[in-house]
């Protein structure tokens, strides 16, 4: 079969059988490298992720899910019910096709129909198979369910943001499972070299657990040496039109203090043995943000952080979505890419979260539910008409 495009994994076929975020992400950056990669859907309902808004007409409709649009770009989709036993013979011929498998079952699900990795692996010894759970394969919790809160709580995330004095909190929106889905995508790029070096595939494991324990690792580190791990109160200033981090308290320059203080009209403040260096203005952070207030709330957001960044502090502000698209840094690196999309019609979408020197990135649509059905089925595997029709009558396509 020849390659659909000339780059660097366009050589790859996945076979995508994960659902929700993180499996799919994985999915999707590999497709985005110019993989094929064949996402297998429930007949009707498809991923449970074209049932999640928002929708641009706000009604819900498979075709328009924002998020599934979103996760999906440069797949292709097929129909097939593996829970049926056509539906497991099927699968091992697709497997027998592919190089990568992605599934975020529970554990033991697919095995209990034939399609565990030891099964497969017989059938295609050069396979990785990478699985993305909440817990991974082994351990007490293996059969638990999970979600983007307990990820971030049970891996001791939360236990590092809010209020000291109040209960942890949650990272908004689902940055547990995005970053699990790199972590699957990284291991499955590492293994997948390892195939083509030594010859052989293997089993990749990927606990969303683990992934976020490793996220707030700083914190363990820490534990290790005798400093408990504590929530402190937000460093951020109210600008006139949004929030800025001042930098002022790590990684600074000595006289960048005073330079600061010239800027905000306080001179009397570069000797104040509160603020005159690090360790102080970590000290008495909040009397900090008391006194730069008094400057920041006349002026806009992006202009404080020119000016904190020209005096060489470690400022930033804090983005707005409508920032994202506007954003210089983004527009000069063309970050957001027009889509155009049969049912959801044209839209922007974020772009690769790396870039790889010389190599371009596939921007591509996700596909509609069992669009590519007849291509995989008929093209790939051989299977005529009549016996597609029974498939599709019998609901296992």
């Amino acid at each position: 079969m020849m390659p659909e495009n000339d780059l660097t994994l366009s050589d790859v076929c996945v076979l995508d059988l994960s659902e929700d975020i993180a499996g799919p992400f994985c999915t999707k950056l590999l497709a985005g490298l110019g993989a094929e990669v064949i996402k297998v859907e429930r007949p009707g309902s498809g991923d449970v992720s074209r049932g999640a808004g928002p929708f641009p007409a706000q009604a819900p409709d498979p075709e328009q899910s924002a998020l599934f649009l979103y996760l999906n770009t440069g797949k292709k989709s097929i129909t097939l019910d593996v829970a049926t036993q056509t539906g497991v013979l099927v699968l091992h011929r697709l497997a027998q096709e592919c190089d990568i498998l992605v599934e975020s079952f529970a554990p033991g699900y697919l095995e209990g129909l034939g399609l565990g990795y030891a099964a497969l692996e017989r059938l295609n010894p050069g396979l990785i198979y990478t699985s993305v759970t909440p817990f991974g394969q082994s351990g007490p919790y293996r059969h638990f369910k999970g979600s983007e809160l307990v990820a971030q709580a049970m891996g001791a995330l939360m236990h590092t943001i809010g209020l000291p004095d109040r209960e942890p909190l949650k990272i908004g929106g689902n940055a547990a499972l995005y970053t699990t889905g790199m972590s699957a995508f990284s291991a499955t790029m590492i293994a997948l070299y390892a195939r083509d070096v030594q010859g052989y595939g293997q089993q990749v494991d990927v606990s969303a657990m683990e992934t976020m324990a490793v996220a707030q690792i700083h914190s363990s580190i820490q534990h290790q040496f005798g400093r408990t791990p504590s929530r402190r109160e937000s460093p951020l200033v109210a600008a006139k039109d949004g929030w800025i981090s001042p930098g002022l308290e790590r990684g600074v320059r000595q006289d960048t203090w005073a330079r600061v203080c010239d800027l905000i009209g306080r001179p009397d403040l570069k000797d104040n043995p509160a603020f005159n260096t690090l360790e102080a203005r970590r000290e008495h952070q909040q009397d900090l943000v008391g006194i730069l207030s008094a400057w920041t709330a006349t002026q806009p957001k992006e202009e404080i952080y020119h000016l904190l960044q020209e005096l060489r502090s470690v400022a930033g502000y804090v983005a707005t979505v409508d920032d994202l698209f506007t954003s210089r840094q983004l527009a000069a690196r063309q970050f957001f890419q027009a889509i155009d999309h049969p049912a959801a019609g044209k839209a922007l979408y974020p772009g690769a979260p790396f870039g790889i020197e010389g190599e371009s990135w596939r921007h591509a649509r996700a596909p509609l539910l069992g669009e590519h059905t007849m291509q995989i089925y008929g093209g790939r595997l051989g299977l005529s008409s009549a016996e597609l029709g029974r498939l599709r009558g019998a609901g296992i396509i």
